[in-house]
């Protein structure tokens, strides 16, 4: 069973990029301009992408907004889940605090810029604007944590 999940998981994550992080240049759904990985960064950063409708999402979310809590940069991506003030709705229902950038708004969709096909999907950045590490599926808090950890440490 283990070699099967193992296997589903390779083959969802096929197309995640790697390497140099594609810059992000969007308005985030409060409004406010973001500029991501044009320039070196003094940390690393979470990139989540998600959905309001994902059921997997539901359970990667609260880990998320855990991690954008304790203080490490997050952005995350709302991928076909409405209007600005929809997002924003379903962010405050579920007391959300992580920047969110509504994939609709942008010129070009993001997932596909980053190969986010399966959702939900997370890149670790490292200050250097690489992508460190991908993964997708459910995840815990402890799990995105150890991750974070690590991206630091080999930076």
């Amino acid at each position: 069973m283990a070699v099967i999940l193992i296997g589903v998981s390779m083959y969802l994550q096929r197309d995640m990029a790697s390497g140099a992080a594609p810059h992000i240049q969007a308005s985030l759904i409060s409004g406010e301009q973001i500029h991501l990985f044009k320039q070196k960064s003094d940390k690393p950063t979470l990139v989540y992408f998600w959905g309001t409708w994902c059921p997997i999402c539901s359970v990667t979310s609260p880990a998320v907004n855990g991690i954008t809590k304790d203080g490490h940069q997050v952005v995350t991506i709302a991928v076909a889940s409405g209007s600005n003030s929809q997002i924003s709705q379903y962010l405050d229902e579920h007391q959300y605090q992580f920047a969110t950038v509504n994939e609709q708004q942008t010129k070009q969709p993001l997932s596909e810029q980053w190969g986010a096909h399966a959702l939900p999907s997370i890149y670790l950045v490292n200050s250097n604007n690489q992508i460190v590490m991908t993964t997708s599926g459910a995840t815990s808090y402890w799990g995105l944590k150890l991750r974070l950890w690590l991206v630091e440490l080999l930076a």
